[in-house]
């Protein structure tokens, strides 16, 4: 049975959620940061379209089962004047091909696209993900590096330390 790529509806994520935060907690990027709250705000930007929830599935009659969870969200880089497609996180409930993985990749590239992005972006570690977008043509040359604010203070305030 094929599987199908959708952006959910508000009515859809409000459906599914139970289904959709297991896949977003799973799979939350390194920049979410400590908030209690974290999954109703994630909610709250879903619901009001400022992030997007997309759904890799297969349907059977009146069955729905889900392959795959990834939030996108527009990011608007005012310097250059660029607007990009951040893929935020991205979860598979079960190992996934790489086929379909290229699959739903042309499906939320055309959404790009259609919305005037000039990139796809995402958050990535592992290895046979990162291996899978080199093989689709992405760039994976760049390291995302973050440091935690209070912990880099406490240590670079004692340069001697380090």
């Amino acid at each position: 049975m094929k599987s199908l790529v959708s952006k959910l509806l508000p009515e859809q994520i409000s459906a599914f959620w139970d289904v959709i935060k297991f896949a977003i907690e799973e799979s939350l990027p390194p920049v979410v940061g400590e908030h209690p709250d974290i999954m109703n705000r994630i909610l709250a930007s879903a619901l009001r379209g400022s992030i997007e929830v997309w759904a890799e599935y297969v349907k059977d009659g009146n069955n729905i089962k889900f392959e795959a969870i990834a939030l996108t969200q527009i990011l608007y880089d005012e310097p250059s004047g660029t607007k990009n497609l951040l893929i935020y996180s991205l979860y598979g409930y079960n190992p996934i091909d790489p086929g379909s993985w290229a699959r739903s990749l042309i499906v939320v590239a055309k959404y790009a696209k259609e919305i005037n992005c000039n990139q796809i972006m995402a958050y990535v570690t592992l290895p046979h993900l990162i291996n899978l977008a080199k093989g689709l043509g992405g760039n994976t040359d760049f390291t995302f590096v973050t440091f935690n604010v209070d912990e880099t203070v406490k240590k670079l305030n004692g340069l001697g330390e380090v």
